[in-house]
C-alpha cells in the first residue's frame, strides 16, 4: 500500500503550514481509494484549527461537514503540521487515528508534515524549497489497521514539472 501526492495537493499543504507555521495547520485530503487501498490525493483543503494550538489540531463539524456536503464521497484523509519539527505520530495522533480508522471504520489515510517553518526569504521560496525535498524529510503518513495497529504508509510524490508555482499569485 502507498499513498500518491498530486503536485496540486503538495503546493496547497505547504502554503498552508507556511502561512500557520507557529499553529498546527491541518486540513482534509481529496481524492480516491483504488481496490488495492492506495490513497490517490488530488486536491488538499484546509480547514481552520479551532484551538489555535502548536501542538493540537481539531476541526469544526460543521467546516468538515460544509467539505464533505461540497465534495460528496471525496474525503479520503486528514493531514496536519507538527510546527517543531517531530516527524511522528504523537499519542494524541494515535489515539485520533485508531478512533477514526478501527472504531469508526473511516478508512481516513493520515498524513503529519514536520517544521519547521520559516518565512525567510519569501514564502513562496521556501515553499519551492521544501517541495524539492519532501521525499526525504517533511511528510510521513499513517493508517491504523484493526488488529495489526498502528502502520507507516510509504508516499509517493507526484514528480515536481520545471515551475510548479506559476499558478501562485
Amino acid at each position: 500500500m502507498f499513498v500518491h501526492i498530486s503536485i496540486s495537493a503538495q503546493k496547497t499543504m505547504l502554503l498552508d503550514v507556511h502561512k500557520r507555521q507557529f499553529i498546527e495547520a491541518c486540513g482534509v485530503l481529496l481524492g480516491r481509494r483504488d481496490d488495492d487501498g492506495n490513497w490517490f490525493i488530488e486536491q488538499a483543503y484546509p480547514l481552520r484549527n479551532i484551538f489555535d494550538s502548536p501542538v493540537y489540531f481539531e476541526f469544526a463539524p460543521e467546516d468538515l461537514l460544509a467539505v464533505d456536503i461540497e465534495h460528496p464521497g471525496e474525503i479520503v484523509g486528514v493531514y496536519h503540521s507538527h510546527p517543531t519539527g517531530l516527524a511522528v505520530a504523537s499519542s494524541t495522533d494515535r489515539q485520533n487515528m485508531k478512533r477514526v480508522n478501527v472504531e469508526q471504520q473511516i478508512p481516513w489515510i493520515w498524513l503529519i508534515i514536520s517544521g519547521p517553518f520559516d518565512r525567510n526569504p519569501t514564502l513562496l521560496q521556501q515553499v519551492q524549497r521544501h517541495l524539492r525535498l519532501l521525499p526525504d524529510s517533511s511528510f510521513v503518513a499513517y493508517h491504523h489497521y484493526e488488529g495489526e495497529g498502528l502502520r507507516r504508509i510509504p508516499i509517493h510524490f507526484e514528480e515536481v514539472t520545471e515551475k510548479p508555482f506559476d499558478d501562485i499569485p
